[in-house]
């Protein structure tokens, strides 16, 4: 009975091994899945888990609760208090000797107070008229709209984190795949190679130098993919990606800059459309606040109340007696003589937004500056590529004319050595002429704030 029980335990262990290990298999089926990411996917996980994204919506979060702060001053405030003073030891008070009227048993000391003396206050006050207030609520809603800003601004700077360490990345990918495919046609020339030594037709130097070429091209394979792996450690860091797990590339340089029409990049600037100009924008809208606020400084204000107080008092709890009373009023307070504190703080205000005027203008020649040079930038990125295809098949050319030749016996692998040798280099000038061409149209898409 006891070698049944266990059995059927056994059996249940294991079902429940070969469910939970085919789970295990599905989550990391799908985490696999997830693990891939092109251009636009990467900029949107960095969105989504960038800590500096998260930062500044709490930014904004801030500001509204500040706006309801600020609001709350021009709110009635009400408040109570209640207590009860009870008269360890009453104060005396020593009346003169005419309250006696003569009368020699008359005690000349009195108390007015009474043992317990209950009071409950209920007081309500709000203002009037305070043009401070009123200037600080409109500070705090510029600044909210500054902190709003403040969000696109490190959202458009997570954006271009993500695509400066995306290209390099890329650009390795697409060097390795042309390194790979050129080992692979080189490895077919090198068993043809072979065949044609065993017939006699060519000396092991010829084999050699196939040989030695292999070998360089596989120290740049190894090379690229330490090197691909430091730039992918970078994409991670943009991506607020988790840097212990792996990630692969699904765009190549093509893909990206279809991506972006040439049509887009003839467009005119437009300040408005940079973050960090509407930045600069709020900055200088808060400072003009910032000086009616100073100058609030000159202007009166009314503060109004009402107090109603409840009050009990007697020596003993059961012998209370109850007296109310209750005022109403206001209080305007008029500043008269600042030993012009106030006119200097208005002036630093003043000058505040001045410098930044001079900084606005500093930036939009700034930008004007970039777009001018990225325009340039592109065209000779442009030019270079389509120099660079005229070039590669060119190279292609030498170098099927070569084999042909060295297969024929008319020629020497030196010369499909040399020619192999400028193709490689043909082909990756392509690559680095896309990526150029790429970096190009993107740095002029961000100069006009696209």
């Amino acid at each position: 009975m006891k070698t049944k029980e266990k059995s059927s335990f056994d059996w249940r262990v294991r079902r429940w091994f070969f469910v939970a290990s085919v789970g295990v298999l599905f989550v990391s089926s799908l985490q696999a899945q997830e693990q891939s990411f092109s251009l636009e996917e990467a900029v949107s996980y960095a969105l989504s888990h960038q800590n500096a994204i998260k930062t500044a919506k709490l930014k904004i979060e801030e500001a509204n609760q500040k706006i309801i702060e600020t609001r709350a001053m021009g709110i009635p405030q009400v408040n109570a208090t209640f207590g009860d003073n009870y008269f360890l030891k009453k104060s005396i008070v020593l009346l003169p000797e005419s309250f006696g009227m003569g009368n020699p048993n008359f005690n000349r000391e009195v108390s007015f107070n009474q043992n317990h003396n209950i009071s409950g206050t209920v007081t309500a006050s709000t203002l009037l008229f305070n043009w401070t207030y009123l200037q600080g609520l409109k500070a705090a809603k510029v600044y909210k709209t500054y902190a709003e800003v403040d969000y696109q601004t490190v959202r458009r700077k997570a954006e271009d984190d993500v695509t400066n360490a995306y290209l390099p990345a890329l650009l390795i990918s697409e060097s390795e795949k042309t390194i790979e495919l050129n080992i692979k046609n080189l490895n077919v020339l090198r068993h043809e190679t072979d065949e044609l030594f065993k017939a006699g037709f060519v000396e092991q130097l010829d084999i050699d130098r196939i040989d030695l070429s292999l070998a360089n091209l596989q120290v740049q394979l190894d090379n690229l993919n330490r090197t691909k792996t430091m730039a992918l450690e970078a994409l991670k860091l943009a991506m607020g990606y988790p840097l212990d797990q792996p990630i692969e590339l699904t765009n190549s340089t093509d893909d990206i800059l279809a991506s972006i029409p040439d049509e887009l990049l003839a467009e005119n600037i437009n300040y408005l459309s940079h973050p960090s100009y509407r930045s600069i924008l709020a900055t200088e809208r808060l400072n003009q606040v910032n000086i009616k606020a100073q100058e609030s400084a000159y202007y009166p204000s009314l503060t109004g109340f009402v107090n109603y107080q409840m009050q009990w008092q007697g020596d003993k709890l059961k012998d209370l007696f109850y007296t109310p009373s209750s005022v109403a009023g206001f209080q305007l307070n008029i500043p008269i003589f600042s030993g012009f504190g106030t006119k200097a703080k208005v002036q630093q205000a003043k000058l505040k937004v001045l410098m930044l005027q001079n900084g606005k203008k500093d930036m939009e020649r700034g930008l004007s500056f970039q777009v001018r040079n990225a325009r340039i930038a592109y065209e000779k990125a442009q030019s270079n590529l389509t120099q660079r295809n005229k070039n590669l098949e060119l190279a292609q050319k030498i170098y099927e004319t070569t084999k042909i030749k060295y297969k024929e016996g008319v020629g020497s692998s030196l010369e499909v050595n040399q020619a192999e040798m400028s193709l490689y280099q043909a082909q990756q000038n392509i690559i680095d002429g896309k990526f150029d061409l790429l970096q190009a149209k993107i740095a002029l898409k961000q100069a006009l704030g696209k």
